[in-house]
């Protein structure tokens, strides 16, 4: 088992469309562009510097720390050479959508490890995400509530709701040892949005086992190290997928999935791809399970902050 010392904590977080909002399939990349845009406004105190390196506020500035993050000093592993970030949106892969005004757009935000004193300012943000204008139309959100939720069990606490003054700052803490086990020898893991993890240099399209083990390990063990307690660095990370071929492949249905964003320079586009569908395992899944319920929370593969990489665990008789 891979040693980590990582919290978080998930968000469900509920807007109201003021005026109609057209979202693609994919609204992930749109979400949190406006999120950033948000949060860079009320936080940057050094608006006339193109990019945050160099910026002498970067470790404490909540902008900073959530959209370029720095490395901790004494890690130079080449897997962190663009640190991951500690805000994760959980924004499933659906059809094209249309909110209609008074109509609500509920996704999932995950706060982890350092970010977690931010969270004054990241709700704060989440009250002006959709102030600007969202989607196709430009149309515009307003912050219904955001709760707290403990995924596994059902517990939930309300943060913030949108015309109250009063706020909860102590949202539910998750840590690896609070997920729940597996114990079936077959699971099945449905991927909500496209998964993009390497194999051999290229996009995997067939996604054995130890290949999801392997990106899962460079996720998790990448926040760990950068947002967590470091006890993941230096660890033993050939064990796991060496034990993972014991694990096999039963069924496995996959499609590609793809989807146009803006990229970094103005009329920029890049593409999202990955691969959605279903997969089925078979084997002891016993030393895999926090890895495998903390990327069920957290995503893998590339594009995973903004919801890209997420799946479902289904445990099957």
């Amino acid at each position: 088992m891979l040693p980590l010392d990582l919290s978080f904590s998930v968000l469900r977080v509920t807007l109201t469309a003021r005026e109609e909002v057209r979202l693609p399939p994919f609204p992930g990349s749109k979400l949190e562009g406006a999120f950033g845009r948000a949060l860079y406004r009320l936080a940057c105190t050094q608006p006339q510097r193109e990019t945050c390196v160099g910026c002498p506020l970067r470790s404490i500035c909540p902008y900073g720390l959530s959209y370029a993050p720095a490395l901790p000093t004494g890690i130079t592993a080449s897997s962190l050479a663009t640190p991951p970030r500690p805000v994760v949106f959980r924004v499933a892969y659906g059809a094209e959508q249309v909110i209609r005004t008074g109509e609500s757009l509920t996704f999932g935000l995950v706060v982890v490890g350092a970010a977690l004193p931010q969270l004054p300012y990241l709700l704060a943000a989440l009250r002006e995400v959709g102030e600007q204008g969202i989607g196709r139309t430009g149309g515009r959100l307003e912050l219904e509530e955001v709760v707290s939720v403990q995924p596994y069990t059902g517990q939930e606490m309300t943060l913030l709701r949108g015309g109250d003054v009063t706020v909860h700052l102590t949202p539910l803490l998750m840590r690896p040892a609070d997920l729940p086990a597996i114990s079936a020898a077959r699971i099945r893991v449905q991927l909500r949005s496209p998964l993009h993890v390497k194999h051999g240099g290229v996009m995997a399209e067939d996604i054995q086992f130890p290949v999801l083990i392997r990106a899962l390990q460079r996720r998790i063990g990448n926040l760990e190290q950068v947002h967590g307690g470091c006890q993941s660095l230096g660890a033993d990370f050939g064990t796991l997928p060496t034990l993972a071929q014991n694990v096999q492949t039963t069924y496995q249905y996959l499609r590609p999935a793809s989807q146009l964003r803006k990229g970094r320079r103005p009329g920029e586009k890049t593409s999202i791809e990955g691969v959605m569908g279903t997969l089925e395992y078979v084997g002891d899944f016993t030393p895999f399970a926090s890895l495998l319920r903390l990327g069920e929370q957290l995503g893998v593969g590339k594009w995973a902050h903004f919801g890209a990489g997420l799946y479902d665990i289904e445990e099957l008789p």
